[in-house]
């Protein structure tokens, strides 16, 4: 037996004003004539968070089972005070021209003022207080029998407690107590090959995300017109695959069928900018996905990895959204980085990363007439060693100069974000 005790006690602080492009006037082929204006989006944001963790773990034999059982109790407090600095809140849509005491309009795309100092602003001294209280156990057992069949299972109990607090708003407040529990079986045909089922539940509670200020993020807002008080979002997994250690166990293949099922999840009922958040929804996700991780050879390395899926919401309080696929998930992906080792100082090598079409749309349901295009992206590179203890490489990221977009983001005026084009570079690394 071995029982061991983690105590954490942590404040961090996060302070900063910043400016957003926003409203892009694009007026003629000439790009030193385009404009935008920039809005800040500031945030003092103060985290507290005091935890205490004990566990043990268990080993004994039956027979010829080996038997490991780890179980525990996890009990924290986390607090969170945002608070953000007055006349600094962006996403000004509409016919506003700036937003705040620290706007400037009308800057140039290509020349943006970047010694402009901003005006003195003071924090609004009325922050959103969140607490999080939270006990948790669980109990989780191992069997194994000669290295030829391994089975698990497991189960947690989370007693979760959260409250949102702000001077002049009433609190508010929601506690939900998750089951969850995991299954799985492993079987081992040779000593380098498994195949494996496994099966699962997980739970995200409302205000999971502690640094957001509105549901839509997943947070918890007191100034909410509308209630925000949910049950869980719950998910089941099931998963069978197969993993294969090759040439001579330098090469880690793996494959895999999955699928999730989501319920009580998060929606948006109405436009983006007079809907209703809401629950009750529910989505799966499903699909299959390859990998393989190592040396084919001595000098030739690859990292790669293939997932093919399919996304459906199930339930909705909107019924044109059932039977669509979920927004901001790229169906399609697939990434390759291969290394090939010239000399013991020197390796070149490159990556290759696709990822297929993504819809916009509300909360949940794709809304098919807004899409982010398919992409390829190209990258190359070469590196060394000096003395083994510099390491030096040269790259170029996005080869082609491809323009394509990373995500979309959602809010009152949703916008894309660029990815990066051509990225030329050298680094140097020491190590002592």
């Amino acid at each position: 037996m071995t029982v061991n005790n983690r105590f954490r006690d942590e404040r961090s602080v996060l302070n900063y004003i910043g400016t957003i492009p926003e409203q892009p006037v694009i007026s003629g082929p000439n790009p030193a004539t385009w404009t935008t204006n920039l809005n800040p989006q500031s945030r003092y944001q103060v985290t507290d968070i005091l935890a205490d963790q004990s566990s043990a773990t268990i080993k004994f034999g039956i027979g010829p089972l080996v038997n490991t059982i780890v179980t525990g109790i996890e009990v924290s407090r986390e607090g969170v005070s945002i608070d953000s600095y007055s006349g600094t809140t962006s996403e000004a849509i509409g016919s506003s021209a700036t937003n705040g005491v620290a706007s400037y309009a009308n800057a140039s795309i290509l020349y943006p003022p970047n010694s402009y100092v901003w005006p003195p602003a003071a924090l609004t001294g009325n922050p959103n207080v969140i607490t999080v209280d939270t006990t948790s156990a669980f109990v989780m057992e191992t069997a194994n029998f000669r290295d030829l069949v391994i089975l698990n299972g497991g189960v947690r109990f989370d007693q979760y407690d959260i409250s949102a607090a702000k001077t002049g708003y009433p609190t508010i407040s929601a506690a939900d107590g998750m089951w969850n529990y995991n299954l799985g079986a492993v079987v081992k045909p040779l000593p380098f090959g498994s195949v494996y089922v496994a099966y699962g539940t997980a739970s995200q509670p409302i205000g999971a995300e502690l640094d957001g200020v509105s549901t839509n993020y997943g947070g918890l807002s007191p100034t909410s017109p509308i209630s925000q008080i949910f049950g869980p979002i719950e998910s089941r997994a099931e998963e069978v695959g197969t993993k294969w250690e090759l040439f001579d166990r330098h090469l880690l293949a793996t494959a895999a069928l999955f699928r999730t099922d989501v319920s009580n999840a998060r929606e948006l009922v109405g436009s983006s900018t007079s809907g209703t958040i809401t629950a009750g929804a529910a989505y799966h996700v499903q699909g299959v996905d390859f990998g393989a991780q190592g040396n084919i050879t001595d000098k030739w390395s690859i990292y790669s990895g293939l997932v093919l899926m399919n996304t459906k919401v199930d339930q909705s309080a909107v019924p044109s959204n059932i039977g669509l696929p979920l927004a901001f998930v790229a169906n399609h992906s697939f990434n390759v980085l291969t290394k090939y080792k010239i000399n013991p100082y020197l390796e070149v090598g490159g990556q290759a990363t696709y990822r297929s079409q993504i819809y916009g749309g509300t909360l949940l349901a794709a809304n098919q007439g807004t899409v982010l295009p398919d992409y390829w992206r190209f990258d190359v590179f070469i590196e060394g060693y000096i003395f083994k203890n510099f390491e030096w490489k040269v790259f170029v990221n996005n080869v082609f100069n491809k323009l394509y977009y990373d995500a979309f983001y959602q809010s009152g005026a949703p916008f894309v974000l660029v990815a990066p084009g051509r990225v030329e570079g050298i680094m140097l690394t020491a190590r002592f």
